[in-house]
């Protein structure tokens, strides 16, 4: 096996590849790593299994929604990830931010997000971007 797509210089099985087999993940920063992974890897229905169902993200049609990551995941080129802060988790939440390299059509269409993350039923998921103040 390889290294991860997360960026981490970690071999895949020891870092992501467990979450996206179904490992419960254990913090907002390593769900921030293994979505990541995911995009860059076209796993889909993990993105769309650990998106947050009430947050603003989530998209009713689950087939058109996963067909639109992978044709994102496909024409684009996932460089790099650097995480910048991760916030202690207060209330079953946390923010993460992190900056991305990503390359489409040879174009940057990187971005640096503050991404809110919080716990339901023992599981991280993704809630949204947090808006910039």
């Amino acid at each position: 096996m390889g290294r991860c797509r997360c960026h981490s210089r970690k071999q895949e099985h020891r870092c992501c590849g467990p979450y996206h087999k179904g490992a419960v993940v254990p913090t907002p920063v390593v769900l921030m790593r293994s979505r990541y992974s995911a995009y860059a890897k076209g796993l889909a229905a993990y993105i769309v299994d650990t998106t947050d169902p009430d947050g603003p993200q989530w998209h009713p049609d689950r087939g058109q929604w996963m067909r639109d990551i992978l044709q994102f995941s496909e024409a684009t080129r996932f460089a790099g990830l650097t995480i910048l802060e991760q916030s202690p988790v207060v209330s079953d939440r946390g923010t993460v931010t992190f900056s991305v390299s990503l390359f489409r059509d040879g174009d940057d269409v990187g971005f640096t997000e503050r991404s809110l993350f919080r716990r339901i039923d023992g599981r991280w998921v993704y809630v949204s971007a947090e808006p910039k103040s």
